[in-house]
This record gives C-alpha cells, structure tokens and sequence, in this order.
C-alpha cells in the first residue's frame, strides 16, 4: 500500500473525519454497554461455537492459529509497532505517529481495564496460557487498531475499497485463532473487534481535526 499523496494530504486519514469520530464514539459505547451487561458465564452461542472450534481441530489449523497468537503479543507485537512506527517516523508524517501510538497504547491499556473490571473466566483447557480474564480480547482489540490503521495510514479515501477486505480479513484472522486456540469466547472477540474500531477511528479522526483546526489558525 503506497500513499498516492505527499505532505499534509497524507493525514487526511478520513473524506468525513467528523462521521468517523462519532461512528468510533458509538462504538466505544457499545463496547462499556457489552462490558456492563455480558454475563461471566458463556452465552449459548458462545458454547455452540466453541464446539464448532474443537470439532474442526487439525493440526494445519492450529500452527495457523498460533502464528496469530505469536503476532499479537512479544516479539511479534513489538516488531509490528516498530517497524510501522519506524517508517512514519522515516516520512517524518509525525501526527500519522502519534495517531498510530496512541491508538495502539490505548488498545493495549483499555483492554487491559476492561478485563480487570469485568473479570470473565477464559475456557476451559486453552491451547495457550494467555494472562487476564477473558472479555474483550485484546488480541481482537490490536489486530482491528493495527489492521485499520494500516489501511487509514497508506492509503488515500477514495483508493482502500480492496485494502478495507485484506483489513476485514487480517481482523477476522485474529479473532478467529482466539476462539480455535479455545482462549475467548465468541463475544470476547466480537467486544475485542468493536474495542479496536472504535480505538482507532476516534483517534485517527481526532487527529485530522487538530491538525486541520491548527492548519486554519495559521
């Protein structure tokens, strides 16, 4: 993915930057209104897809599954902030920076939050040892702000319409290795997904209007 502009164009993340911070308002919203109302115990479709995992267990599937693990967290996480971080600081687009950072850090500190304040059990006998409780998903949560950001970050509005599918299948990658891994539940990762949407269009669209509120003071 190529930016198609130069200079202070490359920021114009969004064609309707104030639609696209209300849309990541709502979705916010949606994630604390998930947060008070999700019960500790699994729902019914949680369950059912639960069984849908463990009966297409495959060895194949899982080194797939793992391979998204890896990426959500240690080297894998670090190596993925800091080469992206690295190629804006590079391009010296330093508010696409900070809007990546941010974004990231408060996918990272939320979902942490989230899971600390509602105190779900994970499923029994995960094929992984991950730390916390298990709603949202804060793997879900990072592959949607990294997945999002990649396309707002290297793209133009009007040419992501193909990037926005890689994007939607990046995220459902993710949050699919968590419930084959047997590590979340189903709504974990559905509350992980609308987390991270919500993270980056609010922060992204914040930051292009900033930028174009200081560009017209000038």
């Amino acid at each position: 993915m190529n930016p198609t502009d130069t200079g202070a164009a490359q920021e114009d993340f969004f064609a309707l930057p104030g639609r696209a911070l209300v849309l990541g308002v709502a979705l916010l919203t949606a994630v604390a209104l998930i947060a008070i109302a999700v019960p500790l115990e699994p729902l019914s479709i949680d369950r059912a897809w639960s069984d849908a995992m463990k009966s297409i267990e495959s060895p194949a599937l899982k080194e797939i599954a793992l391979v998204f693990n890896a990426l959500g967290r240690g080297w894998g996480w670090a190596l993925t902030l800091i080469a992206v971080a690295g190629l804006l600081l590079v391009r010296r687009r330093i508010v696409a920076l900070v809007a990546f950072l941010v974004a990231e850090a408060f996918s990272s500190f939320l979902s942490a939050l989230l899971k600390a304040l509602v105190g779900r059990p994970r499923p029994p006998d995960g094929a992984v040892h991950p730390v916390g409780s298990s709603f949202p998903s804060g793997h879900a949560s990072y592959g949607a702000v990294t997945c999002i950001a990649l396309v707002l970050l290297f793209t133009s509005p009007e040419r992501r319409t193909r990037w926005w599918g890689l994007a939607a299948l990046g995220i459902t990658g993710m949050a699919w290795s968590r419930t084959y891994l047997q590590v979340h539940w189903l709504s974990d990762v559905f509350g992980g997904v609308l987390l991270g949407a919500g993270i980056v269009l609010t922060t992204f669209a914040a930051a292009q209007l900033v930028r174009s509120k200081a560009e017209s003071h000038r």
